[in-house]
C-alpha cells in the first residue's frame, strides 16, 4: 500500500470539513468518509495525521476538539496513525491539556475546559490499551498524574464499578422475580379458580341470555330473583340441553340484570384476570428457577386459561356483547 496515492490527498479536505464546525461531536458520515479514505493508503494516513497536527495548533478549542475527536477514531484504528502520532505525543498532550504555562488553550474557555477534559481521558484510555507498546503514552501519562497531579476518570476502576453494579442489579432482579414466582405459585390454585369461576358465569348468563323458549322468544328476565332462580334450578340445565343459539341478542329492560352481570364480569376477567394471566406468563418466561419442572406446568395452565379467556371474550362479541370500560 506504501506509495499508493491515488486518492490524491483527499483527506485533508474532509479533515477541513469536520473539524469546521461548532458542533460538539463531529458529524459521523465525514468522519466515516475520513476512516474509508486512511484505508485506502498509508500515504493518506500521513496525510491525515500531518493535517490533525496541524489543526491541533489552531487558535479556536472548538477546531482542536474536533481535530482531537478525529485523531481519537483513528488513534484507536490504525497502527500506521497511531505510531505516527506517538513522535509527536508530548506535543499532542501541550495542545490539547494545557499543561504548559506558556501554551495555554486558547478561548472559549468553556470549549477549552471540554477538550482539556476529553485529552485527559483519551490519553487514559490510549494508555490502557496501548501503554505496553508505547513509551512516549506511558511517559506522557505517568508526567501528568504523578507530576502534575492531574485528576484522571480511573477508567478501570469505573469499569469494574460498572460492572460491579450491573452484576448487583441483575442479582437484585432475580431475586424479586423468584420472590413473585414463590407468591404465584402459592396463589395459583386460588387465581385458576377465580378465573374458571368467572369464565362459567359469563357462560352461564350469555346462554340465559340467548336461551328462547317454546315460543321461540328469547327469555324474558324481569328482576335479579328470577334470574337467580333460573341460575340455580336444577330445571336450568334441562332448559340449557335444549338451548338454540340466536342472532345477537339487545339490551333491553327485561334482560339488563343479565347484561349487568356479563358487564361486571366481563370487566373482571378482562381487566383483572387476563392481566394477571399475562402477567404470569412473562414472569415464568423470565424467572431463573431450580423446579423448572414447576415451572413449566404453571406456564402450560396459564397459556391454556388465558386462551380460555380471550376465547370467552369472542363468545360474548359474537353475541353482541362488549365488556364496557
Amino acid at each position: 500500500m506504501e506509495g499508493r496515492d491515488d486518492g490524491g490527498g483527499k483527506v485533508i479536505g474532509l479533515i477541513e470539513k469536520a473539524t469546521n464546525s461548532s458542533a460538539q461531536e463531529v458529524d459521523p458520515r465525514l468522519l466515516k468518509a475520513i476512516k474509508l479514505t486512511l484505508r485506502y493508503s498509508d500515504s493518506e494516513v500521513r496525510l491525515g495525521a500531518k493535517t490533525l497536527m496541524e489543526l491541533m495548533k489552531h487558535k479556536h478549542s472548538q477546531v482542536r476538539l474536533l481535530t482531537l475527536l478525529i485523531i481519537d477514531e483513528l488513534f484507536m484504528r490504525s497502527k500506521l496513525f497511531r505510531t505516527l502520532i506517538v513522535e509527536k505525543f508530548d506535543q499532542l498532550l501541550s495542545l490539547s491539556v494545557g499543561f504548559r504555562t506558556n501554551l495555554p488553550l486558547p478561548a472559549p474557555p468553556a470549549v477549552a475546559t471540554v477538550l482539556r477534559t476529553k485529552a485527559i481521558e483519551f490519553l487514559e484510555k490510549w494508555n490502557l490499551s496501548f501503554g505496553l507498546h508505547y513509551k512516549e503514552i506511558r511517559l506522557g501519562f505517568d508526567y501528568l498524574k504523578n507530576t502534575l497531579k492531574l485528576k484522571f476518570p480511573d477508567l478501570q476502576a469505573n469499569a469494574a464499578r460498572r460492572q460491579r453494579e450491573a452484576l448487583e442489579r441483575e442479582m437484585r432482579t432475580k431475586e424479586i422475580l423468584r420472590s413473585k414466582f414463590e407468591s404465584l405459585r402459592d396463589g395459583f390454585g386460588v387465581l385458576k379458580c377465580e378465573i374458571e369461576e368467572t369464565i362459567k358465569e359469563i357462560k352461564e348468563s350469555l346462554e340465559i341470555v340467548q336461551w328462547r323458549g317454546d315460543d321461540g322468544v328469547p327469555l324474558a328476565i324481569l328482576d335479579e330473583e328470577d334470574y337467580e332462580e333460573i341460575r340455580c334450578s336444577h330445571l336450568r340445565q334441562i332448559r340449557m340441553d335444549s338451548l338454540k343459539q340466536s342472532d345477537k341478542v339487545e339490551e333491553t329492560s327485561e334482560n339488563r340484570v343479565v347484561f349487568d352481570v356479563l358487564r361486571e364480569q366481563g370487566k373482571l376477567l378482562m381487566k383483572k384476570h387476563l392481566v394477571s394471566v399475562q402477567e404470569g406468563i412473562s414472569l415464568l418466561i423470565r424467572v431463573d428457577v431450580s423446579d423448572n419442572r414447576t415451572r413449566d406446568s404453571m406456564l402450560k395452565e396459564l397459556i391454556d386459561t388465558r386462551n380460555s379467556i380471550l376465547a370467552t371474550e369472542k363468545k360474548c362479541e359474537q353475541a353482541g356483547f362488549q365488556s364496557q370500560e
